[in-house]
């Protein structure tokens, strides 16, 4: 047997994940300003690797340099998400397909794990939950993938949408039971199938989004 040597990730890729986990569940909002010095001591780290990680988020699209202001985390509306989201409707049905002729024993166990997890948390009424693990069931299909160029392509994509605002309210047994018929697709290696679901499972949270996004959008109540 051959063992994979394990790469300890650096100083700065390490503050990097801390960043950007820190805004992808909210607890650093859009248009929260990373002063270097504070973003730092808040860290424990030096000034260098924190330097080097806010590049990182601004390559990444998760800041924007502000004159006057410098990294500020992004915000995003109903443009940069349409965009996003025909992006996400080719990528994510081609990893779902791929996923289906590559995925190991042990991938399809990890996504079936993921999306236990997903129905544990609605049966004990945890919705404040869904956002993370709904992420997580999507990262396990993509990785499945076998495709490392794809998977950071859509990781961008999630990034320009942070996934806490793709909202599931109302939409959270539907969203599971889409989730069960992807995974059977995996597990019957019809890539056609998964890839047709997971385009129609991206479509459905598109348009929820964006009404989400543009209130002018949403339906008025019938006279």
């Amino acid at each position: 047997m051959t063992l994979e040597q394990v790469r300890t990730p650096t100083k700065a890729e390490a503050a990097y994940e801390a960043l950007r986990d820190a805004i992808r569940s909210g607890d650093l909002p859009p248009g929260h300003r990373l002063r270097l010095q504070q973003t730092a001591r808040e860290l424990g780290m030096s000034l260098t690797p924190v330097r080097e990680a806010i590049r990182l988020l601004a390559a990444h699209g998760l800041v924007e340099q502000q004159a006057n202001l410098g990294a500020v985390v992004s915000r995003f509306g109903r443009d940069s998400a349409e965009e996003i989201y025909r992006l996400r409707l080719v990528l994510e049905p081609m990893a779902a397909e791929l996923a289906a002729e590559r995925a190991t024993a042990e991938d399809l166990a990890e996504i079936g794990t993921a999306l236990d997890r997903i129905t544990r948390a609605l049966a004990a009424d945890r919705p404040y939950d869904i956002p993370e693990l709904n992420a997580a069931f999507h990262r396990a299909v993509y990785r499945a993938a076998r495709s490392p160029y794809l998977l950071e392509f859509i990781d961008r994509l999630w990034n320009g949408v942070p996934f806490q605002a793709i909202s599931l309210a109302g939409r959270h047994e539907t969203s599971a039971r889409q989730h069960r018929e992807i995974l059977a697709a995996l597990r019957d290696r019809n890539g056609e199938q998964a890839a047709r679901l997971m385009h129609a499972h991206i479509a459905e949270a598109s348009a929820e989004t964006l009404r989400r996004l543009d209130p002018a959008q949403q339906p008025r109540p019938a006279t």
